[in-house]
């Protein structure tokens, strides 16, 4: 696969995530196994990550948490880091996590170490297929003045109505839309940040996933499947920006 390459890419954090269907129950020697097979890419402290549990409705967006009639436990993921914590692998009870921190590897590096991670994980956990699967990229896009046009950078923004003040000062606007063709979801995310009085700053947070539930997606399709992930992510992503953005990044092709 080739994508339109930027020299300075505004990408904050890239991450994949699996989760698998159980052969057998969780086994809390997991997390050491694998880290035995990628410890020499990995050599940082690895540290932990409480999660807690959430489960997402089909057909709507709400969001079951911890309340005093439906307490559930935290889900400990570890984090597994590479010397200068910018390459993390997150492995929790079915769940694996693959991460990559500003200044972003590029998609060729990101993929081995995603590859090199499933493989190593499926020969120690040995599950019995995959039930979700997503590619998530946060892109941090910086403007170098305060007073913007948002229809000059993006494709996508708050429209004001007749009647109400259009001088935005803060907004955030969230859509997911799942695709005709195949079950894939992907969920945008657009929001401003009032970081600096000269600057204007945005998060664009892409995710695009697809679940497995009745009937865990085969491993070995399982590359073939966020391989097509990726190409629908960054297809959004360059339908979500302009030309004008593009050069923010010194694009180069």
């Amino acid at each position: 696969m080739s994508y339109r390459q930027y020299q300075n890419p505004p990408i904050e954090e890239a991450v994949c995530e699996f989760r698998f269907a159980p052969s057998s129950p969780w086994n809390l020697t997991v997390p050491g196994l694998l880290y035995e097979k990628i410890r020499d890419g990995y050599p940082g402290e690895p540290k932990q990550q409480n999660l807690v549990p959430a489960e997402f409705q089909t057909g709507q967006q709400q969001l079951v948490t911890n309340t005093a009639h439906n307490l559930k436990p935290f889900i400990i993921k570890l984090l597994f880091q590479s010397h200068d914590a910018k390459k993390l692998v997150g492995v929790g009870p079915d769940l694996l996590s693959i991460h990559s921190l500003r200044p972003y590897e590029g998609w060729e590096s990101f993929e081995r170490r995603i590859d090199e991670s499933f493989h190593s994980y499926i020969e120690v956990s040995k599950p019995a297929g995959v039930t979700y699967l997503a590619v998530r990229y946060i892109n941090k896009i910086v403007i170098p003045q305060q007073n913007i046009n948002l229809g000059d950078y993006f494709t996508i923004y708050p429209l004001v109505p007749e009647g109400i003040p259009n001088t935005v000062s803060g907004f955030t606007i969230r859509t997911q839309t799942t695709y005709s063709d195949l079950p894939i979801v992907l969920t945008i995310t657009l929001s401003d940040i009032p970081e600096s009085l000269d600057k204007a700053s945005f998060i664009l947070d892409l995710q695009v996933f697809q679940n497995w539930m009745e009937k865990p997606l085969d491993i070995e399709k399982s590359i073939d499947t966020l391989h097509e992930l990726k190409q629908r992510e960054n297809a959004a992503f360059e339908s979500l920006i302009t030309d004008r953005t593009r050069e923010l990044f010194d694009a180069s092709i």
